[in-house]
């Protein structure tokens, strides 16, 4: 069986879910040929505070190193490739990323990029050559589900015009909604603990920046009490591995207005939106492939 060609576009700094994303991509290598790990710029994070994209962008490359290392998968660093230091409505200016994703997508017979922060970098690279829409797929967590009314979501909201051309773009798209779908990948400190910890470096990393990533925005210690936290990177990583876990439906393209909000359309390309996924087999083959055993 031949292996799928895969690039990961993440902000891993921008929070914990994209670490706990890349350990789950590299504990499920068997059927993929993960080719390039590509930095997808952030801004304005509460996990995070940045003083501009380019702070970000390196943040994100030593983040994604140092958990590599713990995975004892220091090879992949050396396919790792800084993105955007501007969104895309600031700039059209090629970077390291998004020149991999288009060398890759043309030397490849097909590849498939699962993007998991702002898509900008994925936009550049379908500007500047889009000759590429008819070799790639992609998989973007962004958004909400059409019960919300606006995509006032982080990934959504921080490049709309990106988000807008790789809509239009005809590429095949799988859309995973964070309001409404991805949130239902919402775990504790506990379970988390029950399954990692005991799992090595790796396990006890990822339990420790989970219990801590939410401290600024404790007020008080009654703040903890039923604490949880959304796991939103696991489903694009998921939906790559085992699209059984989801459901999901095809749509004509939505527009995309000034407000973010979707307005339906009847006649264009089609494109597909996630509407439910299988929280348990997810959370379950991700504890597996981290290590767990009864």
């Amino acid at each position: 069986m031949n292996k799928r060609n895969v690039i990961l576009d993440t902000d891993i700094s921008n929070e914990v879910d994209d670490q706990f994303a890349l350990c789950y991509l590299i504990k499920s290598l068997d059927n993929v040929n993960l080719q390039a790990i590509t930095i997808a710029p952030f801004m304005g994070s509460g996990y995070a505070p940045v003083k501009n994209l380019a702070e970000g962008i390196d943040l994100s490359f030593n983040t994604a190193s140092k958990v590599l290392d713990m995975l004892n998968a220091s090879e992949y660093k050396n396919v790792m490739y800084k993105g955007a230091t501007s969104y895309f409505f600031e700039s059209k200016e090629l970077n390291s990323a998004s020149s991999k994703i288009i060398e890759l997508a043309k030397v490849n017979e097909h590849t498939t990029i699962i993007a998991i922060g702002a898509i900008t970098n994925v936009a550049l690279a379908i500007y500047h050559a889009p000759e590429i829409v008819n070799k790639i797929d992609i998989i973007w967590l962004g958004g909400n589900s059409f019960l919300t009314e606006k995509n006032n979501e982080f990934n959504f909201r921080q490049d709309v015009e990106s988000v807008r051309l790789v809509y239009n773009s005809k590429a095949p798209l799988v859309v995973i909604p964070c309001r409404n779908v991805a949130s239902n990948l919402s775990t504790t400190i506990y379970e988390l603990e029950h399954y990692l910890l005991g799992q090595g470096e790796i396990g006890k990393y990822l339990c420790e920046i989970f219990k801590n990533c939410k401290k600024a925005y404790r007020q008080a210690p009654k703040d903890i009490i039923g604490e949880s936290k959304t796991l939103w990177d696991l489903s694009a990583i998921a939906y790559l591995l085992n699209k059984d876990w989801f459901k999901t439906q095809e749509i004509s393209c939505p527009e995309i207005l000034e407000d973010t909000s979707y307005k339906f359309t009847k006649d264009k390309h089609k494109i597909t939106f996630v509407n439910d996924l299988n929280r348990h087999e997810i959370y379950k083959d991700f504890f597996i492939k981290m290590g767990y055993t009864d």
